[in-house]
């Protein structure tokens, strides 16, 4: 089975960059899924992604005006309204292309502090950094389950 994990953040926004962390653990812990870092413009991905093939791609982004540190995987499929990410990317359209090549598309939602995505700042706090590892664990179990699917 071919994983794909998109990340979406900017890393020059502190704690937005989230994702870009995820991204470089899931690479670090060899897990089976290719990230392609979408930065602010996940579109510039689309190519490479629509390339590879993946059986299933999840999407991760930054949000806020959840508790934060929790991550959550958030069926945003039909919500015009979404405005929990830190980007004004439309997500729900964004999602409904990469629907469009690849069957199984999942939002994977990393709840920061919105006090520390909105000023230029290249670090990112402790806080956000173990709520990247509670990303790996969620990655985990969602690897897990389509392992699963695949002996069924």
């Amino acid at each position: 089975m071919k994983k794909a994990l998109l990340t979406i953040g900017n890393t020059l926004r502190g704690d937005d960059g989230v994702t870009t962390y995820l991204g470089h653990l899931v690479e670090k812990e060899k897990i089976g899924w290719n990230v392609f870092y979408g930065d602010d413009t996940p579109e510039s991905q689309f190519h490479a992604l629509r390339a590879f093939s993946p059986d299933v791609i999840v999407v991760a982004d930054a949000m806020t005006g959840i508790n934060v540190g929790s991550v959550e995987v958030i069926d945003i499929s039909d919500d015009r309204d979404y405005m929990y990410s830190t980007h004004n990317l439309p997500m729900p359209i964004l999602l409904s292309y990469l629907r469009g090549f690849c069957g199984v598309v999942l939002f994977l939602g990393l709840n920061v502090d919105i006090e520390k995505v909105l000023e230029i700042n290249p670090s990112l706090s402790e806080e956000a950094q173990a709520t990247a590892r509670r990303a790996l664990i969620k990655m985990l179990e969602i690897d897990a389950i389509f392992d699963e699917q695949m002996i069924s």
